[in-house]
Formats: C-alpha cells, sequence, structure tokens
C-alpha cells in the first residue's frame, strides 16, 4: 500500500467546494509556461467540465530571474472573480496560497506539489479554502512542506507525487474532479486506485468516436429506414414508428461513423418540442467544432435559445441519478450539471450533460 501522512482539522467544510465557481485559473510553475503542465492539464479537465471558464495566464515567474511576489501583484490585478478557483503548480500553487493573504481569502486554491515559501513569498496564516498535495520526499521542495498541515485547510503528503506533475496527470484531475463533486475528502486516499473513474472512462470513449472511420454515404439516396442521416431524417424515422430515442441514437451513431457537415446540415423537425430543438442546434454546433466541420447556419436561428433554462436528458438510465433527475435537486447539483454541459449548449439557456452525446 501507498503510505501517506494525513492531517485532519475539524472544520467540517475542509475540502469541500465552494459553488458555484466561476472561473478556473491554471498557474504554471516557475520557468514554466501556460503551454506546458497546465495546458496538459486543461485538455483533460475541459473534457470532463467543458461548461467551465478555464484561464491560463502568463505569470511573471516564467523568468525564473523574476520574484515570486511579482507574480502575487500581477494576480492582484487581474480582477479574478469572487469564489473562484485557482489551482496552482509549484511555484504557481504557492502564489496563489499566498494571494490569500493578500486580501482575496474568498479564492479556493489547490496548491500541487508547492512549497511554503520561495523567493521573498512566505505563507503565514491557514486557509480553510486552501489544499495542499505535495511529497515530503520531493528533492524540489522537501525542506520547505513541513508547514502545509498548519497552513492548508486541507492537505495530503503522497510520498509518490514526485515534482514531474505531467507523470500524474490522472491522479492531479482526479483531486479537482473529486473537488468539484464534493467527495475528495471521502476519497483522498483511493486516488492512487487502479479502477478508473467515470469521466477517465468517458475520455477513452471519445478517443474512440474521433477515429476516422472508412464510411460511404450515398447522400442522394432517399431515406427507406436505414439510420438517419441528418436531423430531417430523425424527423422521418419517427413518424415511421420510431421513438425519440431510438431515433436520436441511430442519428448519433451514423454521425460518428460518417462525421460529415451534411448530417448537420438540416433543420431539426418542426413537431419537436422547442428544449429538444434548442439541444439539437447545440448539438450540431459543439459537434461541428468537435470535430471541425462547417457550421450550419440555421443554429443561429433565435429560435432555437431558449428564454428560460431547459433540462435536457436523452436517456433515462435507472443506474445513472444524472439521467434520471433532470431538474436539479438543489443549487450545488445546478451548478455541477452546467459544469458538464458544452459552452454550445449553454448559450442557448439548455442544460445538458456532454456524456449524453458518446456512444460505442
Amino acid at each position: 500500500m501507498t503510505n501517506t501522512r494525513t492531517v485532519q482539522f475539524p472544520d467540517k467544510a475542509s475540502g469541500l467546494p465552494i459553488l458555484p465557481i466561476p472561473s478556473v485559473y491554471l498557474l504554471h510553475g516557475k520557468g514554466g509556461s501556460p503551454e506546458g503542465t497546465v495546458r496538459k492539464l486543461q485538455d483533460v479537465l475541459e473534457q470532463h467540465w467543458p461548461g467551465l471558464d478555464f484561464i491560463r495566464p502568463l505569470m511573471p515567474h516564467h523568468d525564473p530571474a523574476s520574484p515570486a511576489s511579482a507574480s502575487i501583484e500581477t494576480l492582484l490585478c487581474m480582477n479574478i472573480p469572487k469564489n473562484s478557483l485557482i489551482l496552482g503548480v509549484s511555484l504557481g500553487g504557492l502564489v496563489a496560497a499566498k494571494l490569500q493573504e493578500c486580501g482575496r481569502d474568498d479564492l479556493q486554491v489547490i496548491a500541487i506539489s508547492s512549497p511554503t515559501w520561495a523567493d521573498d513569498v512566505m505563507l503565514e496564516s491557514r486557509s480553510a479554502r486552501r489544499l495542499a498535495f505535495y511529497s515530503s520526499a520531493d528533492s524540489v521542495i522537501a525542506s520547505r512542506v513541513g508547514k502545509w498541515p498548519e497552513l492548508a485547510g486541507f492537505s495530503r503528503d503522497f510520498d509518490w507525487l514526485t515534482h514531474d506533475t505531467d507523470a500524474h496527470m490522472k491522479h492531479v484531475a482526479r483531486v479537482f474532479d473529486w473537488y468539484l463533486q464534493g467527495i475528495l475528502p471521502r476519497l483522498v486516499d483511493q486516488i492512487r486506485n487502479e479502477s478508473s473513474t467515470q469521466q477517465e472512462r468517458d475520455e477513452i470513449v471519445w478517443r474512440v468516436m474521433a477515429e476516422p472511420h472508412d464510411s460511404r454515404c450515398d447522400w442522394n439516396a432517399k431515406w427507406r429506414g436505414r439510420r438517419p442521416r441528418d436531423y430531417a431524417e430523425i424527423g422521418l424515422a419517427m413518424q415511421s414508428g420510431q421513438d425519440w430515442y431510438q431515433a436520436w441514437g441511430n442519428w448519433l451513431h451514423e454521425f460518428v461513423l460518417l462525421k460529415d457537415s451534411r448530417c448537420l446540415a438540416a433543420e431539426p423537425p418542426d413537431f419537436l418540442h422547442e428544449e429538444r430543438r434548442a439541444m439539437l442546434a447545440g448539438v450540431a454546433e459543439f459537434f461541428a467544432r468537435l470535430y471541425g466541420l462547417s457550421k450550419p447556419d440555421w443554429v443561429e436561428k433565435p429560435e432555437y435559445f431558449l428564454s428560460g433554462t431547459g433540462y435536457c436528458a436523452i436517456m433515462e438510465d435507472p443506474d445513472d441519478i444524472d439521467a434520471v433527475v433532470m431538474i436539479p435537486i438543489n443549487d450545488d447539483h445546478d451548478f455541477r450539471k452546467r459544469a458538464k454541459t458544452p459552452k454550445e449548449m449553454l448559450r442557448r439557456n439548455v442544460v445538458f450533460e456532454a456524456r449524453g452525446l458518446t456512444v460505442l
């Protein structure tokens, strides 16, 4: 078993998020850049939480000669929205934590492999909204992590967490995912379990979906009961006796096979409910971006934007509470559903989790 050194505090909110989170900032380490480790991390997290706004600023400490205090001044000038989450790697985590002590105690900070002091910056007080994950065996910061249990509301000393964050990308993503889900305190000591999370299984599905297929389609042939190729044929399939779920599922499989802009060219049938038509417009826009296809002009028509929020689910799966419970049970549930919804949906006032678009 992996050894961890754990320090618990009586604060019941320790390790739990403050929702909603308006923005997520990813801060690189000393000598790093926004296009390095934090870019790789964003690529993973953005697939898990496509509705979140991720920001990767270039920090002054990209220049190793720049003192850490210069980065704090930069952060103070950024007008970071209240209650935002900052995940910082190495020095990025330290300056984010120090920012809390400079009048921004509203912020939530996750520090990964960060020291408690560097250059001209030293942490001095504990923050309940500060989480730290590090290793006292990390040769880069070993002499500067001993006070994390006193300074962070939630911390773990993992002996396996080396300073090479790229090598631990899966586990860093789990920290982020479980924090947003509100389950980090319960599962953190299982973070190296070999079993995959739902997000990681979805990653595999998205990769498989993106693979090219040698598929041929006679677009001049009329629809004769085959899988629908576009939204108009979804309507024909439903008029021939298929229910919505069957017609939609067949179209989705056909689209993933073809990945052709013509699959998105036709507007949804008029007889569908306005929420479902708005959802299909968001699907077309999302897939066009995801696979580099032409976005159809019709998706910008006013009729595909809802005046009120529409909560949509494709399938009623009794084993998936997020598919059964379309209407959120509370504000936190609502935030999480929105955070899992592509922005192409959200701008139409449609809440629909991206994993509903996955097929094998």
